[in-house]
């Protein structure tokens, strides 16, 4: 998952060891809640989390990715420069290197070479 929802919880079904801040030593101050209502949600909150997330390593699925994104990386796939894709898209020159950059960020691309492997291990290309 991009981000979980809450601090590190753990969660054993009953018992939820909740980190509240970090001392000046470097340590951490926690605590434990157990057979109450506030147990419960962090382990259902757990169990969302855990259905959603993926195995590290193993790409998203691609259900998430709008068919204008689909086309946007098959035509950059294919090649083409930013002013034929931005014509083909029916978007300014701007708006298509703004929309570049914002799936970069999402895949945690440093580059649009990199933009395409990682695109390339999702099957998107």
């Amino acid at each position: 998952m991009p981000s979980v929802p809450v601090k590190s919880p753990m969660v054993d079904g009953c018992r939820a060891m909740l980190p509240l801040t970090a001392s000046s030593t470097g340590g951490y101050c926690a605590v434990v809640v157990w057979h109450s209502a506030v147990a419960d949600a962090l382990q259902k909150l757990f169990e969302m989390a855990w259905q959603q997330a993926t195995p590290l390593g193993q790409p998203a699925d691609d259900d998430e990715l709008p068919e204008s994104e689909r086309t946007l990386i098959r035509l950059l796939a294919a090649g083409m420069k930013d002013e034929a894709v931005a014509r083909h898209l029916g978007v300014s020159l701007r708006t298509l290197r703004r929309r570049v950059s914002e799936l970069q960020e999402r895949l945690g691309a440093a580059s649009r070479f990199q933009l395409g492997v990682r695109a390339a291990q999702r099957g998107w290309v």
